[in-house]
């Protein structure tokens, strides 16, 4: 199974929450978040085809461990050929100013 990671909820501007992981490689964010803000048309399914590297991790969720597909900076960037730019741009800003912060502060 693996580790099993702890994860953070955030409330991100359009109303949406946006579930974080602090691995030892930097933030991941829950790939389905990341497509409910910038591309609610994409979903996990169609992050393969699009050449989307996911990481999977264990998660505990309502008292059960699952898997969930995550995606670090580098991919959400991926997502610009696909995605509109801005939209990625303006959702990493936010993750930059809002949720690495905590994350930095912490660790120090």
């Amino acid at each position: 199974m693996g580790k099993v990671w702890t994860y953070w909820e955030f409330d991100h501007p359009l109303g949406r929450t946006v579930r974080v992981i602090s691995t030892p490689l930097g933030l991941e964010i829950f790939a389905e978040d990341v497509f409910s803000v910038v591309a609610a048309k994409l979903n996990n399914e169609k992050v393969v085809p699009i050449n989307i590297n996911p990481q999977e991790r264990c998660v505990v969720m309502e008292q059960e461990v699952v898997k969930v597909k995550t995606l670090n900076f580098t991919a959400i960037n991926s997502l610009k050929g696909i995605v509109e730019g801005d939209l990625i741009n303006k959702f990493l800003h936010w993750v930059r100013t809002t949720i690495r912060p905590i994350f930095q502060a912490d660790y120090l």
